[in-house]
């Protein structure tokens, strides 16, 4: 499938109504302060936010990602997470106190992704820019983690929100890491978190709008950018863990994302979160006392990491 782009008028008035109609469960809390394990030696001199790619006219910080590295870093397995917020809020540091404390208490190495939202001050972003930015991340992780003391063939690319519909994509679709001389087997396992986009068409009304903003200007991104409807077997696509939780139309739109990838011949996990808010799947990973994220994120990230 050929990348394609079709400018539409962009309306100011609507994507500022589309970030103060984003539900509570999508909008973040203030930024964690930063925090970073205990550096080896050979990490101290290492920048731990950079820039992975460059567009003229955009804020770099949109198109940089934050670099969490443990203590003695060797060969270390690498976690990368892509931020929600309905494609039009969100950053790389949102909730990630204890996602670092989990990952790099295992001896993980955790990197925080940006990308270009789809707000006039954020980058204006279109189809494909914001999986095109994640493709290129992973691209920049695969190139450069060895130097801070991680392993570039053991990487997973995990997501919440829109960061789930992003990762799903980027996971599926083939033509994103093309872009960057990539094939999907440059993932070793992904987790798309939380997200009615693997299957637009069916999703309610009230997701529909931040599609609509952020993919809209290409005619056919429902199909295009359902991850459901792209997968096939036999082309990478790498192991998956998915959550349900929600109404009864997401639990379904989330649970046939996990069968279709099954049904592929792809081994994929599916973790009952009905207990948990949309919010709470993201907050719970790594959070003292929670019951449903953590373990089972941390036996299929493990699983994929020892194969």
């Amino acid at each position: 499938m050929k990348i394609t782009r079709l400018i539409l008028p962009f309306s100011v008035l609507l994507l500022l109504s589309l970030a103060c109609r984003l539900t509570a469960s999508d909008s973040p809390p203030a930024p964690d302060s930063p925090t970073q394990a205990s550096a080896t030696p050979t990490t101290l001199s290492l920048p731990t936010t950079v820039a992975y790619k460059t567009v003229a006219g955009i804020d770099p910080d949109l198109l940089s990602l934050d670099i969490h590295v443990p203590a003695d870093a060797r060969n270390a397995p690498v976690v990368m997470w892509v931020h929600g917020g309905g494609y039009a809020i969100g950053d790389k540091a949102y909730q990630m106190t204890d996602k670092i404390s989990l990952f790099n208490g295992q001896g993980w190495i955790l990197v925080s992704v940006n990308y270009r939202l789809s707000m006039p001050d954020k980058g204006a972003a279109q189809y494909p820019d914001h999986f095109l930015d994640v493709a290129a991340a992973v691209a920049w992780v695969r190139e450069h983690i060895p130097t801070y003391g991680g392993d570039p063939n053991r990487i997973a690319l995990l997501g919440h929100s829109a960061g789930a519909d992003i990762v799903s994509n980027v996971a599926v679709n083939p033509i994103y890491l093309k872009e960057y001389g990539l094939e999907l087997s440059a993932l070793t396992c992904a987790a798309p978190l939380d997200t009615a986009g693997f299957d637009k068409a069916k999703a309610g009304d009230s997701e529909q709008e931040q599609w609509v903003n952020a993919l809209g200007n290409n005619p056919n991104y429902i199909a295009e950018t359902s991850a459901t409807l792209l997968i096939q077997p036999n082309i990478g696509i790498p192991p998956m863990l998915g959550v349900t939780r929600g109404n009864d139309r997401r639990q379904q739109i989330e649970t046939e994302f996990i069968a279709a990838l099954q049904a592929a011949g792809i081994k994929a996990t599916l973790v009952d979160a009905t207990a948990l808010t949309h919010n709470e799947v993201n907050s719970q990973i790594g959070a003292a006392g929670d019951t449903v994220m953590t373990e089972a994120l941390m036996k299929f990230l493990t699983g994929c990491f020892e194969q």
